[in-house]
């Protein structure tokens, strides 16, 4: 038999060290990039972390899910309000320590923003409980513990931190806009600021409903849950308040999430079977500070939710383009959830991208175009056929207002603590209970 050749060898190995290195690795170091098709999987195989997308759109999200989960169901997203344009989207550290994420098109996300980097001797870790955590030698630094998106993992901790402190941090749970898009939705769930043993659900329009509290021995659900796998405590000191919870069994884990359309959805994973039960917050035994069930959204727009149709082309000015490859009903979705968006369009003649307008319904006709081109226009006419009823499964979303300038202040003071897009500003009005203005 033939001796390979040493280059042969030498090669093999090469090629093999790098696709471990890329795909079987579970930290990332300086000089490491992540490529969009590439991933880091925790030690043991329990979490993913790598980039997502959804058919409707090319954009591009980092995010982190089980393993196991034939969906890839995102549990964890580094960059919901930021998505990067295509798969030339890449992860790494960035010269100076921190976390970034870039594409072709140049734009720059920093993941960390609550925990800069000082020195530029970093590296980044997912763990086994699903935590990504950025260290400086041992010492961790940040951690997206820290900042949950839309799912409740065990041993991640809802709650109030650093109380009295400059680095005062509230963290809760917010739901994605629609199944597609990550961004922040109608939906939070976390500790009532009025009374910090009770759990609370809140919508936009600050309508809330208590799901839970902690009697001072025990945490309880007002709905029945599906699994007895959970084991909750509660936290209280002079600078920490707040509840998290581990699994009781080492062959199954158990987690929650607040969905896109107010319901609390309770997962479990068997081996490598998911099993999830959806509880409503329309149930009869569940407390309310309003009538009638709390999914149920009225419009607090002015000019209401529905859309008429007219001819034309969008007029460049007070005009926000929207990734080039966004389905037409997730733009109705993102003009729906602001009341400031007077209108939507296709981008391209083929019906995708998205056009929204902002500015007054008179300076849109004044402007508006020649062309063959639709737009719908917010407010009288009749809906806009079957991209109105793509939304009803979805549904409807509103802004919420300061109503003075107290809580104007107040929602200011949310907004500097939690990394919001200013077109988000209003919905942190919805968390002044949190803090004493």
């Amino acid at each position: 038999m033939e001796k390979p050749k040493p280059f042969s060898v030498w090669f093999y190995i090469f090629c093999c060290f790098c696709v471990c290195f890329s795909h079987g690795l579970d930290t990332l170091s300086p000089g490491v990039i992540l490529l969009s098709n590439e991933t880091l999987v925790s030690a043991n195989g329990m979490f993913e972390l790598g980039f997502f997308s959804f058919s409707e759109s090319s954009n591009m999200y980092l995010g982190i899910w089980f393993k196991n989960d034939r969906n890839k169901k995102p549990v964890w997203v580094g960059n919901r309000e930021n998505p990067m344009v295509d798969s030339s989207a890449v992860f790494k550290i960035r010269y100076d320590g921190n976390l970034l994420l870039t594409d072709r098109s140049g734009v720059q996300t920093v993941v960390n923003e609550g925990g800069v980097s000082k020195t530029n001797e970093t590296s980044a870790k997912i763990l086994d409980s699903g935590n990504l955590i950025l260290m400086e030698g041992e010492n961790t630094i940040w951690q997206s513990f820290d900042y949950p998106t839309d799912t409740f993992l065990p041993g991640m901790k809802l709650g109030l931190f650093n109380i009295g402190r400059e680095d005062f941090r509230i963290q809760f749970l917010i739901s994605w806009l629609s199944p597609s898009l990550p961004g922040i939705g109608s939906y939070s769930l976390g500790l009532d600021g009025d009374n910090l043993t009770r759990f609370n659900v809140w919508r936009v329009d600050h309508a809330y409903q208590e799901i839970g509290f902690w009697d001072g021995h025990k945490f309880r659900f007002y709905f029945e849950s599906s699994s007895n796998n959970h084991n909750f405590s509660y936290v209280s000191s002079s600078t920490d308040t707040y509840i998290t919870f581990s699994n009781k069994e080492n062959n199954s884990v158990t987690w929650f999430v607040m969905a896109y359309d107010g319901i609390i959805s309770e997962f479990r994973m068997v081996d490598q079977e998911i099993s999830i039960v959806n509880h409503s917050l329309c149930e009869a035994n569940l407390v309310r500070n309003s009538s009638g069930c709390l999914v149920v959204m009225p419009s607090w727009c002015e000019n209401g939710d529905s859309f008429s149709n007219m001819r034309g082309m969008m007029p460049s000015s007070m005009v926000l383009s929207r990734p080039a490859h966004m389905s037409l009903g997730n733009c109705e979705i993102m003009c729906r959830s602001n009341c400031s968006c007077v209108a939507y369009a296709s981008l391209d003649d083929d019906g995708s991208g998205c056009e929204l307008y902002y500015g007054t319904k008179n300076d849109l006709f004044n402007s508006i175009q020649e062309g063959d081109g639709t737009i719908y226009v917010r407010g009288g006419g009749s809906k806009s056929s079957k991209l109105s009823k793509e939304f009803l499964n979805l549904r409807s979303q509103a802004n919420c207002l300061p109503s003075s300038r107290e809580s104007e202040e107040c929602s200011l003071q949310v907004f500097q603590m939690c990394p919001f897009s200013a077109q988000n500003l209003a919905i942190v009005s919805c968390f002044c209970n949190l803090i004493d203005s």
